[in-house]
């Protein structure tokens, strides 16, 4: 009897006996089989029913392995191939390396975004804490339309703002409001400083509620809401990029016709919507992947003690949008006295100028908390290492037990990063 697997290249084959059960099988039944000894010399001890056969392979396979077989041909020698299974963590690993290769920082997002809004005049999209203060319009739901819950400066608004500090005649925004008409051109600016409002701006207090508030609406809890809740759908970064990409893509068909008659120059001073819009499209979808590499990062493991979230904080510094990346981390153990207590960590990675990348974790046991940080640049790292002590004064000041600080300099990685191997060994 053979066994083969023509998606991994490999037969298995068995040692001919007569058994009635073998004897039995027809093309295309499936049937179980369970490794009893590893691979070794090229030899297997498989058992199917309560039969068991030698088997010869160089397959590498594990003792205890489950095999799904299906019957290819049942003539002698009986020929098998083997189903590969998809298990969940399979399905979760292929979503992750599509999403790896697709994501980018949703600080790119907003950077592109930004130029949609009167930015140089000095002003900024109204912070989320202020923005989630605002009464949400009770109103049905209608797919596919923007629901504010802030007043937003029109796009007129801002191309007349932009025109006050960019003297062009082929102004980007003109063009791009152009497209836009009536109640359109509303909604979309909208729903552009609504995407906006959820970075931190400069001025605003980074604190304990803002991170609460940005880790409940980064887009890791749209799905279980909108299951949970029959209303209107959370105001969350996930659900205000998924409605921009709706926006934007019939308003790139329309911009592309334009791209024909547009001067040189104009395309050259950045003017050219279409080139602009294509940018636009593929930082919403870069910063959608992100998101959903975040949500499936975030997913239950197979250990029960042990749970981890993931997802990208915007924070602007003047004209330049940055991400922080944050890791929330819940660990289960039994303490000294056979009692079950939680370890919480919280990992933050970011890269500013001029202190280069920066890596943080703080961990706390009880009411014991102790914090490590990793720079790239030396000089960043002797700061680090000056403002220790400021730091157990504040956990002090906050009645926590301060137990180890420390600062060094070393490597760091800002990219998001799977929490187990994308990669199957086995393949």
């Amino acid at each position: 009897m053979e066994i083969s697997n023509p998606t991994k290249g490999y037969q298995i084959s068995l040692e001919r006996i007569k058994n009635t059960l073998l004897e039995s099988l027809r093309a295309g039944q499936i049937l179980q089989a369970r490794a009893l000894t590893p691979t070794h010399d090229k030899q297997i001890q498989l058992r199917i029913g309560r039969l068991d056969i030698l088997a010869h392979t160089q397959a590498r396979i594990e003792a205890g392995e489950n095999l799904t077989l299906q019957v290819i041909k049942e003539s002698n020698p009986l020929q098998l191939r083997v189903i590969q299974e998809i298990s969940t963590r399979n399905i979760q690993a292929e979503a992750m390396r599509t999403a790896l290769a697709q994501q980018s920082s949703i600080s790119q997002l907003m950077e592109h975004l930004s130029t949609l809004t009167p930015m140089r005049t000095g002003t900024h999209p109204e912070p989320l804490m202020q923005q989630l203060k605002q009464p949400v319009q009770a109103q049905p739901v209608v797919p596919g339309e923007v629901k504010s819950v802030i007043t937003a400066t029109p796009l007129q608004s801002a191309t007349q703002a932009a025109s006050k500090t960019v003297s062009s005649d082929h102004n980007l925004l003109p063009v791009i409001s152009s497209l836009l008409q009536g109640l359109d051109e509303t909604r979309f600016s909208q729903l552009v400083s609504r995407i906006l409002a959820f970075q931190i701006t400069p001025g605003e207090k980074l604190g304990a509620e803002q991170i609460r508030l940005a880790f409940a609406n980064s887009g890791l809890f749209l799905e279980s809401a909108l299951t949970a809740s029959a209303g209107t759908p959370p105001n969350d970064m996930k659900r205000s990029i998924l409605e921009l990409l709706l926006q934007l893509r019939p308003l790139l068909a329309a911009a592309e016709p334009m791209q024909h008659t547009l001067p040189s120059q104009a395309i050259e001073k950045g003017a050219d919507p279409s080139g602009f819009l294509t940018d636009l499209v593929a930082h919403a979808e870069g910063g959608l992947a992100r998101i959903l590499f975040n949500q499936l990062s975030s997913l239950p493991g197979d250990n029960n003690n042990q749970q981890v979230w993931q997802f990208e904080l915007p924070f602007r510094q003047g004209e330049k949008c940055d991400g922080l990346r944050v890791q929330i981390e819940r660990r289960t153990r039994n303490n000294g006295a056979g009692q079950a207590e939680n370890i919480w960590s919280v990992k933050l990675d970011f890269e500013l100028e001029p202190i280069g990348p920066v890596h943080a974790r703080l961990a706390l046991i009880g009411e014991e908390i102790s914090s490590s940080f990793t720079a790239e640049f030396a000089e960043t790292a002797n700061r680090l290492k000056q403002a220790l002590p400021q730091l157990a004064t504040a956990f002090s000041r906050a009645g926590l037990k301060v137990g180890t600080l420390s600062a060094k300099c070393g490597s760091v990685i800002i990219e998001p990063r799977p929490q187990f191997p994308l990669l199957d060994e086995k393949a």
